[in-house]
């Protein structure tokens, strides 16, 4: 029986009023529509607090709720299945029920005497049945208003967060604090993959701290299933299951679950860069609502994971020395072999496209070397603003980039390059200087069709370039 202090002091009076025995309310519930008592005054002893029945099975109570009609018995005899909120016989004599407004429920009352409730005190109990009504309505309201408050809180919240700071953990941290309170759960944790692993970054709730940083592996749990299958799980009520009743393991210190939602950090087919769990120790149901606001969350975790992810692939493949101008090749050709890899195991193409700028020879003669560093960046500034993080941009020699296409064929590549190449000059190279003559040329070379190698698809992109300056 949910406690709200107001329907409980409406019962209490109704029952002063009709000098009741007991007073009962029954409400329906939103979801198959059981009866279940909300609020109850009574001097006996017998009164089952959590009672519960379909209208089906619930004696009278039903009866009325089915019917829509009230009921008023001046002679009872005694029977505890009349009456199923009663665990016992109590003598009862004289009951009546009337149902609420719009199939809300049912409110009743009972006394040991006969003949106690007439027609007065029936309407009485029509009329405490209105007030009940405006009561439960203004519960929903305040339930509403309670949950946009705490949808307004999480979004104020989260956007201020440094989504592209250099450590995305504290982001990630804060982010499931803010998720569990929302959603009112026990605790969270994100993991990322590490080989067959997966390692747990960031926590928040009733999670133990030495799991932090702790690898699991990744085909065990529900952590690992919803990683490797690419799936989101919402489960209100996890069922008694060895395979899958525990994030990762009995060992992992956060025990059985009663509740979860688990959702994967993936930002296209192919790759799942992480897991989110959030879960709680006891059954917990959720509304379109609050999963439309976690599942927003998990888009927020899963870009900003992105983004420093791509930053992190930059960082390896765009080191140009703005002294020595040398190129950590080694860095893109380790980045390359992995997508290679992926590429194979699923079937896809992956496209190098080189990017080159005619004309540094020349220019390089009448300006100071260190002097072309704010020329290189204003390119790869542009180049990456254009992109949007779609693709891999590396700077592989002064003035020459690499950028990846994943599932593209020739034609939509050659299209996405030209118009690189057109807005570069026109928006960029242009405004520098007219009289530089930098011009953009490209070239590029696809796996597996034109080779299954690193070095052969690089040899194949330069080929091109050079057969494009003939």
């Amino acid at each position: 029986m949910s406690v709200n202090p107001e329907l409980n002091d409406i019962i209490a009076l109704l029952s002063n009023c009709l000098d009741a025995f007991t007073s009962v309310l029954f409400v329906a519930e939103a979801r198959g529509g059981r009866l279940r008592l909300r609020a109850c005054h009574t001097l006996s002893k017998n009164v089952i607090p959590d009672a519960s029945f379909s209208p089906d099975d619930g004696g009278l109570i039903g009866w009325v709720a089915r019917n829509r009609q009230p009921v008023s018995i001046d002679h009872f005899d005694r029977d505890i299945n009349t009456l199923p909120y009663y665990r016992d016989d109590e003598n009862i004599k004289s009951f009546a029920a009337v149902p609420l407004p719009m199939d809300r429920g049912v409110l009743s009352v009972d006394s040991k005497r006969q003949y106690v409730f007439t027609s007065k005190e029936q309407k009485l109990l029509h009329g405490f049945a209105k007030v009940i009504c405006n009561t439960l309505d203004n519960e929903q309201a305040f339930q509403r208003h309670s949950q946009l408050r705490q949808l307004l809180a999480l979004w104020h919240r989260s956007d201020p967060l440094p989504a592209d700071a250099e450590d995305p953990v504290p982001f990630f941290t804060k982010l499931l604090d803010q998720g569990c309170r929302y959603l009112r759960l026990d605790g969270a944790i994100l993991a990322l993959p590490d080989g067959n692993f997966l390692q747990i970054v960031a926590v928040a709730g009733k999670v133990p701290l030495s799991l932090l940083q702790r690898a699991k592996p990744v085909d065990k749990g529900i952590v690992g299933w919803i990683f490797r299958n690419r799936k989101a799980l919402f489960v209100p009520k996890v069922r008694n299951r060895r395979r899958l009743a525990y994030l990762f393991g009995p060992s992992d210190g956060i025990g059985e679950l009663g509740a979860l939602i688990g959702l994967p950090l993936a930002w296209d087919p192919h790759r799942v860069g992480g897991v989110i769990v959030f879960f709680a120790k006891r059954a917990t149901e959720w509304n379109k609502e609050e999963k439309a606001a976690v599942t927003a969350i998990v888009r927020r975790a899963t870009l900003v994971l992105q983004n420093f992810t791509l930053k992190r692939e930059l960082a390896l493949a765009r080191n140009l020395d703005p002294v020595t101008e040398t190129c950590n090749l080694d860095a893109f050709d380790k980045i390359l072999c992995k997508r290679i890899q992926r590429c194979s195991k699923v079937g896809g193409t992956l496209a190098l496209a080189i990017m080159s700028i005619d004309g540094m020879e020349q220019l390089n003669t009448r300006v100071a070397l260190p002097d072309l560093m704010p020329l290189r960046q204003s390119v790869s500034r542009f180049l990456l603003q254009e992109l949007r993080g779609r693709q891999l941009l590396g700077c592989i020699e002064p003035m020459r980039f690499a950028l990846l296409f994943e599932n593209a064929s020739p034609r939509a590549i050659h299209a996405r390059m030209q118009e690189l190449a057109s807005a570069l000059h026109q928006h960029l190279l242009e405004q520098l200087n007219g009289s530089t003559g930098l011009q953009p040329r490209f070239a590029f070379s696809i796996f597996p069709h034109d080779s299954s190698e690193v070095s052969e698809l690089w040899i194949k992109a330069f080929r091109g370039l050079a057969d494009d300056l003939r």
